[in-house]
């Protein structure tokens, strides 16, 4: 082995530690989504550029236009973030797909500080978990596998303008067992797709399932939004805060409604075995009391 030459500076050595991994699956399918994720950690009113060129609102949908996006991991749906500026708290994270295949979904997601995880490496203890797992709903663009039953609907208010990010439970009618669960996007449009097979809860005379399809929906959210710009896609968008690494959670999954939606309704609906149904008019989410 050769002597380091007289003189020569030192090797420099870098070392990276990770405060955060992100890992964003299909809410249908459990395996990674193909998505994209940004911070949304900036100075507000952040100046997010508008979408240029024709038809931009439609074809160049970019939640994330303008953020600093995520470090992406090796694999698909992987993301990471590593401790820098900030060394202890939390990462507000949007993730979205400008393919509209996912509904987008924001997340306020704490870590472990700096401090604890080097003394955590200085007493030779396992290191803890510091990745979170959360899943992405069917959007419109989604292909559901196979023979999917389910239903592509519309949700409106009573005044007929769609009711943005509403969310939408099925269960079965007779029996209190949640078939399936949907997120709406920005134009109340959801994809349904039951997760539990109608037959395991009871044999349907024909080929079709009733189903109650309970709809949750927000009040009117603050002003402003999470970057103060009239151009965010997503400034009225529900942040759901995650609970720390360890504690019982109920938010990642995605299927249990918000607290915060306290609008509801629910409306009766058929759905036909192994097909996909479109309602021939919108479902009506009355307005709150």
């Amino acid at each position: 082995m050769s002597s380091p030459v007289p003189g020569a500076p030192a090797p420099l050595t870098r070392t990276h530690r990770l405060a955060l991994g992100v890992m964003v699956v299909d809410a249908l399918r459990g395996e990674p989504a193909q998505v994209e994720a940004a911070l949304e950690d900036v100075p507000v009113p952040y100046a997010m550029p508008a979408p240029t060129g024709p038809g931009a609102q439609a074809s160049a949908y970019d939640p994330g236009i303008g953020l600093p996006r995520l470090a992406r991991g090796r694999r698909p749906g992987r993301f990471r973030l590593l401790f820098g500026a900030r060394t202890a708290g939390s990462a507000t994270v949007r993730v979205y797909d400008t393919a509209r295949r996912y509904v987008p979904r924001r997340f306020e997601i704490p870590f472990a500080s700096l401090a604890d995880v080097l003394a955590e490496e200085a007493s030779g203890a396992r290191p803890a978990p510091r990745a979170r797992r959360i899943a992405m709903f069917p959007g419109a663009a989604y292909h559901p596998q196979g023979c999917a039953t389910g239903m592509r609907g519309r949700v409106v208010d009573s005044a007929g303008e769609p009711v943005r990010w509403v969310r939408v439970t099925a269960r079965h009618p007779v029996r209190d067992v949640v078939l399936g669960s949907a997120h709406g996007d920005d134009r109340g449009e959801f994809l349904l797709v039951l997760g539990v097979p109608p037959t395991a809860l009871v044999g349907p005379a024909g080929l079709t399932q009733d189903v109650a399809l309970d709809l949750a929906a927000r009040t009117a959210p603050p002003p402003g939004g999470p970057t103060g710009s009239a151009q965010d896609p997503l400034g009225d968008l529900l942040l759901e805060t995650l609970p720390a690494v360890g504690a019982a959670d109920e938010v990642s999954a995605g299927v249990t409604v918000p607290s915060a939606y306290p609008v509801r309704a629910t409306v009766p609906a058929t759905l036909r075995l192994g097909r996909l149904v479109s309602p021939d008019s919108p479902f009506t989410l009355p307005e709150s009391e």
